[in-house]
C-alpha cells in the first residue's frame, strides 16, 4: 500500500512538472508571436517604436564582441588606469 501511494505521488509530481513546462512553453510562444507580429502599443512607448521603425533605427543592444574597435578601447582603458595609478599620492 505504501509503495502504491509513493508511486502515485511521484506520478502526480511528474505530471505537475510537465504541466508547468507546457504552460511556460505556451506563454513564451505567445510572447514571441506577439512581438514578432509588429504590433506597436499606444502611447509614448509605441511612438518610440514607430519612430525607430520609420527611420530604420536598430535599437538592439551591442555586445562587447560586436564593437569594431573594442581592442583599442580596452588598451585606452588600461592606459588610463596605469596613468591614474601613477598620480596617486601615498
Amino acid at each position: 500500500m505504501l509503495m502504491h501511494v509513493h508511486n502515485a505521488s511521484k506520478r502526480e509530481s511528474r505530471l505537475r512538472a510537465w504541466l508547468k513546462f507546457g504552460v511556460g512553453l505556451v506563454v513564451l510562444s505567445a510572447l514571441v508571436a506577439f512581438f514578432a507580429s509588429g504590433y506597436t502599443p499606444p502611447g509614448a512607448f509605441g511612438e518610440v517604436l514607430r519612430h525607430n521603425q520609420a527611420h530604420d533605427i536598430d535599437a538592439s543592444p551591442l555586445f562587447y564582441t560586436e564593437v569594431e574597435n573594442m581592442p583599442e578601447l580596452e588598451q585606452g582603458v588600461k592606459k588610463l588606469r596605469e596613468e591614474a595609478g601613477r598620480r596617486q599620492v601615498p
